[in-house]
């Protein structure tokens, strides 16, 4: 895709519910399979996609632009291994982070 597209996609109304669905989908699945890194996969996808996004935006937002590396630091950069609570609280603050991205960074 040329980036016209992609800055077409961004700006469509609904594009920031890929992050929410993809990071809670990544937890759902990890139930299902039974696997941390599943949910832990999804968190990241989820916080590249939002980065992407805020990448994409007329005005950026830097705390979004951040996300991945936010997300790279807390799931493979800390001593600690993350555990269910870690990846729920992930998940929840990219999604609040999406939508903070598209009612306060979407217009000019």
């Amino acid at each position: 895709m040329h980036r016209e597209e992609l800055q077409k996609f961004a700006q469509q109304k609904y594009a920031w519910l890929l992050v929410p669905a993809i990071s809670f989908g990544g937890i759902a699945l990890r139930y299902l399979g039974d696997s941390l890194i599943i949910g832990i996969a999804g968190c990241v996808l989820g916080s590249f996609i939002l980065g992407a996004l805020a990448y994409l935006k007329p005005r950026r937002d830097i705390v979004s632009l951040l996300a991945p590396l936010y997300a790279v630091i807390i799931f493979y950069g800390l001593e600690n291994a993350p555990n269910d609570y870690t990846v729920w609280l992930f998940a929840a603050s990219i999604s609040i982070l999406a939508l903070r991205l598209e009612k306060r960074f979407s217009s000019a």
